[in-house]
């Protein structure tokens, strides 16, 4: 009985000096969070979240949200680096903490209640968004998108910051609610006006595009993007006459805007109307001659005016005015042809560029010595475009 005995006191000591708990390390987090050890608080919480009796405690997870959002908004160097996610850790934190127990507070550390915490976390992952649109990684900035409105669903940062990266991952239905949401408050940002009558143009829904660029923005500031776009939707409903004043005015203002210039022209342009495209378009070019995009759109519509001119060929019956429509259409492809190629050197690998050079070589009336130089140049693009 005494060996029993004895046994039995060695299995309770081994049993007790076993079960370990984490109590010890959600206090020592919070003490070393008051006295702003971010680092000591971090290994101390990380530990915590490991222990049976701590990690299933909201308060384990309160801390823990508190942590990792002061690591995540510090500017000091001795703490930045600690972790790479830290705002995806404190929201995951919040989260559990909400989940565990709905009414925890921790008033003394400043943040006092998960959904306060959850409103910092909102902007700081944001900022993650934006910096992956910049490295343009659309789905992970999506998803820092998706949980920065998560935490803050009144915010109209974290609102447009969804619906923008939506677009950008092809989530138009997400978009498109989150602009309707921020149009009906009236935002002050301009963005979300023209891009949901932009949504609703590739709908081919022309009242409620129309209705949407006509709705003022909270801001009364003169926006270039904002004129462009409401030209270029109002131009596509048949506006053309409203949509130019509209340009035309901004001009009046900045008679030098290179971006109005290209908007305007381009916008013409895919109106059919081509000699008013190339005014502006010539004019956008002399402001700044090496932009790759007005160049490519200007040769771009010389190429359209060209094959709207060559597909009416068949209906001309009067032999002068069929002749002369085939001039048009090579004098055409001549100007459409030098701007290509100029955009071929500003960036050789352009897929759209490589397309419309392959067109239009073949299609070219060729002058003396020009077929042999045709040939190696197209040689050349397929090349390029087999490669992609």
């Amino acid at each position: 009985m005494r060996k029993l005995f004895f046994s039995l006191v060695i299995l309770t000591v081994s049993t007790t000096a076993f079960t370990q708990s984490g109590k010890k390390d959600v206090s020592s987090a919070y003490n070393h969070y008051l006295n702003q050890y971010w680092d000591r608080a971090k290994s101390s919480i990380d530990k915590a979240i490991t222990f049976e009796d701590t990690k299933n405690d909201a308060k384990t997870w309160m801390y823990r949200g508190n942590i990792y959002l002061q690591l995540a908004s510090t500017n000091d160097p001795d703490y930045q680096g600690l972790c790479d996610n830290c705002a995806e850790v404190a929201y995951e934190a919040y989260l559990k903490a909400l989940q565990l127990d709905k009414d925890i507070q921790a008033p003394s550390m400043g943040i006092a209640t998960p959904a306060q915490g959850l409103r910092f976390c909102s902007d700081l992952l944001y900022n993650e968004a934006i910096k992956q649109i910049k490295a343009k990684n659309n789905e992970k900035a999506y998803g820092f998108a998706e949980k920065s409105y998560n935490s803050n669903k009144n915010s109209e940062g974290a609102n447009f910051i969804l619906a923008l990266t939506a677009e950008l991952v092809n989530k138009k239905d997400v978009a498109k609610e989150r602009y309707i949401q921020l149009v009906k408050r009236k935002t002050k940002m301009f963005e979300p006006y023209y891009r949901l009558a932009n949504i609703y143009k590739e709908e081919n829904d022309t009242a409620n595009a129309l209705k949407v660029i006509n709705t003022e923005p909270g801001d009364t500031n003169f926006d270039i993007n904002y004129t462009i776009n409401k030209a270029v939707v109002l131009m596509w409903a048949g506006n053309v006459e409203e949509a130019t004043k509209i340009m035309d005015n901004a001009l009046d203002k900045d008679p030098n805007n290179h971006l109005l210039l290209f908007g305007l022209g381009s916008a013409l342009s895919d109106q059919k109307k081509y000699d008013e495209a190339e005014k502006y378009l010539l004019k956008a070019m002399d402001v700044n001659p090496d932009d790759i995009n007005t160049i490519y759109n200007l040769g771009n519509s010389y190429y359209n005016h060209y094959v709207d001119i060559f597909k009416s060929l068949d209906t001309i019956e009067n032999d002068n005015e069929y002749n002369k429509a085939k001039q048009d259409c090579q004098s055409l492809l001549r100007k459409a042809l030098p701007l290509l190629e100029k955009a071929h050197e500003l960036d050789s690998n352009d897929k759209n560029t490589l397309i419309m050079l392959k067109t239009v070589y073949p299609r070219i009336d060729k002058k003396e010595g020009e077929e042999e130089i045709f040939s190696a140049k197209l040689k050349e693009i397929d090349e390029k475009l087999n490669k992609k």
